[in-house]
C-alpha cells in the first residue's frame, strides 16, 4: 500500500512539473510568435512609409516633434521582448529535454513500471506540446530603395493551425495524410502503450504487443510528415523568404523517439518466459 502511494506521488509530481515546463515552452513560443507579428505590422510598405516622414519632420522641427524616435524606441522594445520569448521558449525546451534524458537514465536503473508509465506520459505532454506549437515560422520580406528591408508577409505554423490551412485550401489527400500520422496513429499508438503498461492478462497483451509492434514499425513516418508540412509552407511563401524551425518539431521529435523506446520495451517485457524444464 505505501509503495503504491509513493509511485502515484511520483507520478503526480513528475506529471505535473513537465507539464508545466512544457506549458511555458509553448506560452513563449506564442508569445513570441505574437510580438514579432507586431513587429511585421510596423515594418510593412505602408507603416515604413509613414516612419519615413516622421523621420523627415522630426529633422524640421529639430527634434521638438519625436514620432520618429518614439516609433525606433518603440520598435526595440518589441525586439527585445520577442527575443526574451524566444530564449524562454528554447531554455523550457532544453529543460523538458534534460527531464526525458533524466527519466530514461532512471527506468534503465530501476526498470520499474512506474518509471515506464512516467516515460508514456512524458510522450503524451510532448505530443500535444508539439501538436499546439510552432513548428515553422515564415518571413517573406523585399530591400526597397529609401524603405530598406520590408516585410511583407509573416507567419507560423502548428501542426493543427497547419492541418486547417490545409483543408481549408482543399488540400484533402495531402491533409489526410498528415492527420493520419500527426494526430491519429500517435493517439492509438500512445492508448495501446498504455493499456499494455496497466496489462492484467497476458494473451489480452501478447495481441497489443504485436499491433504496437506494427504500428511502431512505421514511427518514422511522423517525423518524416511533419517534414512535409515544413517544406509545404515554406515553399508557398513569396518574395525573399526566411524559414525557421520553432520549438514544435522539438517537442514532436521528442514524442517519436520516446514513443520508439517505449514501444520497444513493452515488447521487450510483455514477452511470455519459456517455462523452465526440469
Amino acid at each position: 500500500m505505501k509503495t503504491k502511494i509513493l509511485a502515484s506521488t511520483y507520478l503526480i509530481v513528475f506529471i505535473t512539473i513537465a507539464s508545466l515546463i512544457a506549458y511555458e515552452s509553448w506560452g513563449n513560443a506564442v508569445g513570441y510568435s505574437h510580438t514579432v507579428t507586431k513587429i511585421t505590422k510596423t515594418l510593412q510598405m505602408e507603416d515604413n512609409l509613414k516612419t519615413s516622414g516622421k523621420k523627415i519632420l522630426e529633422k524640421i522641427t529639430f527634434s521638438l516633434y519625436e514620432g520618429y524616435s518614439e516609433s525606433v524606441n518603440e520598435l526595440k522594445a518589441l525586439k527585445e521582448k520577442s527575443s526574451k520569448f524566444d530564449k524562454n521558449a528554447y531554455r523550457f525546451t532544453k529543460a523538458f529535454i534534460g527531464i526525458v534524458l533524466l527519466s530514461l537514465v532512471l527506468y534503465f536503473i530501476g526498470k520499474q513500471n512506474v518509471l515506464l508509465i512516467g516515460l508514456i506520459s512524458l510522450s503524451i505532454i510532448a505530443l500535444i506540446t508539439g501538436w499546439f506549437s510552432p513548428i515553422l515560422e515564415i518571413t517573406a520580406y523585399q530591400d526597397i530603395p529609401l524603405l530598406g528591408n520590408t516585410i511583407f508577409q509573416y507567419e507560423t505554423k502548428s501542426i493543427v493551425t497547419a492541418l486547417e490551412k490545409i483543408f481549408h485550401q482543399g488540400q484533402y489527400g495531402i491533409g489526410a495524410i498528415i492527420l493520419l500520422f500527426t494526430v491519429i496513429t500517435p493517439i492509438i499508438k500512445t492508448i495501446i502503450m498504455l493499456t499494455i503498461s496497466f496489462r492484467k492478462k497476458l494473451h489480452l497483451t501478447s495481441k497489443r504487443v504485436k499491433f504496437l509492434s506494427l504500428v511502431g514499425k512505421w514511427s518514422m513516418l511522423d517525423v518524416f510528415v511533419v517534414a512535409i508540412v515544413v517544406t509545404y509552407f515554406s515553399m508557398k511563401s513569396s518574395g525573399q523568404t526566411d524559414a525557421n524551425l520553432q520549438i514544435g518539431v522539438y517537442y514532436f521529435s521528442i514524442y517519436v523517439v520516446l514513443s520508439m523506446i517505449c514501444t520497444y520495451i513493452l515488447s521487450y517485457t510483455s514477452k511470455p518466459k519459456d517455462p523452465v524444464i526440469s
